[in-house]
């Protein structure tokens, strides 16, 4: 992961400059490298884990009559138990400071993952298990496999955490409006083929699910504009322009199709099947602005 401020390198750069190291610093600096790829191997295995699990439910959801149902409750309690370390190690070693995109998608992956076991557990739901675990997989992907983002010093650190704290609970209304959507068209297809899916039959009403899906793009998109507005501010208080980054341009966009579902849903009263599908493709924007696009305004 990110451990160029507390590394193996770094305790062997500083032996060097004292001259030949000593016993103590080369069982440091051996220490130090065991303990990341522990922490290292935690991450793969949760992403692992999470990867496990919905392929079983999603198995099991197109195919009702051939159950293949692991242990959902002790893997799912090791996926996030193996995640949640992943994060300790960033608490140590320093790079967990949420003004990183690899640090925001390990612990926003993190929150995807507790909400779609909290949705199992306790509503009874076991198809998000499928559509939404394989995010905190994606996420921890880039997290373990992404070069580090480094941010200019000149960049204000209050407005910085603001900004990351309303995108990410954005972000995270808007994943949990896509798992709503994905879920309402197929029921859908269900009643549409006739076709009996056994897990949906235990999820809420196609009203139920076409209401949690309103209501949590109209919160995620309140959330994610006012990070916008804050990150706009952010930029113009270190005299830099925020519409010549990329990031900000696809952001920008991706608001926009959420904001076109609201449209369409409240006054152009648009099929279901469409305005979901509309969120989709707005959250398929989502994933390429969060995770391929790079920022040009915050790296220095």
């Amino acid at each position: 992961m990110r451990h160029d401020a507390f590394g193996a390198g770094g305790l062997a750069e500083s032996a060097r400059a004292l001259g030949r190291p000593s016993p103590p610093d080369i069982c440091l600096v051996w220490g130090v490298t065991l303990l990341q790829v522990v922490w290292t191997l935690f991450g793969w295995l949760a992403l692992l884990v999470y990867l496990l699990i919905a392929g079983a439910v999603l198995y099991t959801l197109w195919h009702p009559k051939q159950k293949v149902v692991p242990p959902l409750l002790p893997l799912t309690v090791l996926a996030l138990s193996c995640h949640l370390l992943y994060l300790t190690e960033g608490a140590i070693t320093g790079w967990l400071r949420l003004d990183t995109p690899e640090a925001v998608a390990v612990v926003l992956g993190w929150f995807i993952g507790a909400g779609a076991f909290w949705l199992w557990r306790w509503r009874g739901m076991e198809a998000p298990l499928g559509f939404l675990l394989p995010l905190p997989a994606l996420f921890l992907a880039f997290a373990l496999i992404e070069k580090p983002t480094y941010l200019s010093t000149e960049l204000r650190r209050d407005l910085l955490l603001l900004h990351v704290t309303l995108m990410m609970g954005g972000y995270l209304m808007l994943m949990l409006a896509f798992g709503a959507s994905v879920v309402h068209l197929l029921t859908l297809w269900s009643l549409k083929s006739k076709r009996s899916l056994t897990i949906l039959h235990r999820l809420p009403p196609l009203e139920v699910t076409e209401r949690l899906t309103t209501r949590w793009v109209l919160i995620g998109l309140l959330l994610m504009t006012l990070g916008m507005l804050v990150g706009i501010l952010w930029a113009r208080w270190t005299g830099k322009v925020a519409w010549s980054d990329p990031k900000v341009l696809l952001s920008f966009l991706t608001g926009g199709i959420f904001a076109a579902y609201l449209h369409a849903r409240f006054v152009r009263r648009w099929e279901a099947v469409a305005l979901h599908w509309l969120i989709v493709v707005g959250f398929l924007c989502l994933l390429v602005t969060f995770l391929i696009v790079r920022h040009t305004l915050a790296t220095g």
